[in-house]
């Protein structure tokens, strides 16, 4: 394809490396922006942050066909380039609320360089406001500068982040005006869908809207587990059959299992609260979920306390510590949560991921870590899987029997193992909200 528009792609990291890489690989001529040297060099050299399926090679791709570089050189960036996308990955502080500190210091640095009839368009995560923030800014620095700015939720998950890219679930650009919008639209045509045009404040709101109402169904569904394990029904079979329900559909998140974890769904839940709480009205709903949610994942202390009255000085191995399968971040995982409850008990443990960032897992503590998850198990009295690894599905468990103590315990949060051959095997099996684990003792 021959090249198009020359565009600029500021901050590098998840969404931003995917989104200059899948607009390179779309024939735009690329220039990847992010004040961070170290991250630089790596992406000049084909190196993706953290982990992502096919990323890579996507970046490689871009560099060898001369339409995607990197750079942390603020002029050599911007220079005759009129097309800006802001992809920042915005993090969330300990209250779930987003820190966005590192968008507003590169607009304000950005902002005396940019060129007349500059488009910025903007995707990420962030709070109700910004965008008129981010307009704002730019005027203060720049007041003679004409430019447009649009914004459409990010749409983007770990592990599917190129195919979502390509095919947004959610297209949606906000825009105070129409012309701001069509050329938002002009410079996203490669992705041939249809765009929807909003104001920007309902397009933010629109983001914290979606990930609310999908957290309430991980709640429902949570909640749903939770008492058919009590009473026996199986509430994976029911929600099978609530998504044959058109008002409810196919791709509901709706499941027995473990809390929401991940920033994602926590600060759009939260931001929702918050704005509740400033125009004084109230949110039973919202608050509930956040109630809930945050009880949902000592469910598994629970459980072991099941079989084992006190964790004390137990051997316990998890398996899974990434947020969610194909990733590599550790952010907000379920895993990292359930472990320090786990050590604050008393117990001793010991983890395994395929996938988990050896320089992230160096800040946390409390447990031991091993490339190989046969030696992570040895001795344990009890495992619990949580991230649903590819690699978890085919585990020999004959060997696992040989590696752990007596009487083993197997806590399957992902509800991914046979438990009729764990059965089978000797193991101590419980799941998340299929009813069979009422009445279980050793």
């Amino acid at each position: 394809m021959a090249k198009l528009k020359k565009i600029v792609v500021v901050g590098l990291w998840h969404q931003g490396v995917v989104g200059a890489a899948c607009m390179a690989e779309y024939g735009y001529d690329v220039i990847g922006f992010d004040l961070n040297r170290l991250r630089i060099q790596e992406l000049n050299q084909g190196n993706a942050p953290l982990f992502e399926p096919g990323l890579d090679e996507l970046i490689k791709s871009g560099i060898n066909n001369k339409n995607l570089r990197f750079s942390s050189n603020i002029q050599d960036s911007f220079k005759n380039r009129v097309e800006v996308m802001l992809m920042f990955d915005i993090p969330v502080d300990d209250n779930d609320k987003s820190d966005l500190s590192e968008i507003y210091d590169v607009v304000d640095r950005i902002a005396p360089i940019l060129e007349d009839n500059t488009i910025l368009y903007v995707t990420a995560q962030v709070a109700v406001g910004t965008c008129h923030e981010i307009i704002k800014r730019i005027k203060s620095k720049n007041p003679e500068l004409e430019f447009d700015l649009a914004y459409s939720p990010e749409n983007l998950r770990l592990g599917k982040a190129i195919e979502l890219f390509n095919n947004p679930a959610l297209p949606v650009i906000g825009a105070d005006s129409s012309d701001s919008f069509k050329r938002a639209r002009d410079l996203l045509a490669p992705l041939n869908v249809e765009w929807n045009h909003v104001n920007l404040v309902t397009a933010e709101m629109t983001k914290h809207a979606l990930n609310s109402y999908l957290a309430l169904s991980v709640t429902f569904g949570n909640e749903l587990g939770n008492l058919c394990d009590e009473i026996g029904a199986d509430g994976h079979e029911i929600a099978k059959m609530l998504k044959l329900e058109p008002r409810i559909g196919k791709q509901a998140m709706l499941r027995p299992g473990l809390g929401f974890s991940g920033a994602t769904l926590a600060r759009d839940i939260q931001t929702l609260r918050s704005l509740s709480s400033k125009y004084n009205l109230e949110s039973p709903l919202l608050d509930g979920v956040w109630s809930s949610n945050s009880k949902q994942n000592s469910l598994v202390i629970r459980k072991i306390k099941k079989i084992y009255s006190s964790l004390q000085d137990l051997q316990i191995s998890v398996l899974g510590l990434t947020y969610k399968p194909d990733t590599s971040t550790l952010r907000r995982s379920a895993s990292l949560e359930i472990i320090e409850a786990i050590v604050t008990e008393g117990a001793k443990v010991s983890c395994h991921d395929p996938k988990a960032d050896r320089n992230e897992l160096e800040s946390y503590s409390g447990f031991k870590f091993y490339d190989d998850p046969y030696e992570a198990l040895i001795n344990s009295k009890v495992l619990i899987l949580i991230t649903p690894w590819d690699d978890y599905h085919n585990l020999d468990f004959m060997r696992i029997k040989q590696h752990m103590d007596s009487n083993p315990l197997v806590i399957d949060t992902a509800n991914i193992l046979d438990s009729k051959s764990l059965d089978d095997l000797g193991f101590i099996y419980l799941d998340i909200g299929r009813g069979r684990n009422t009445g279980v003792s050793l």
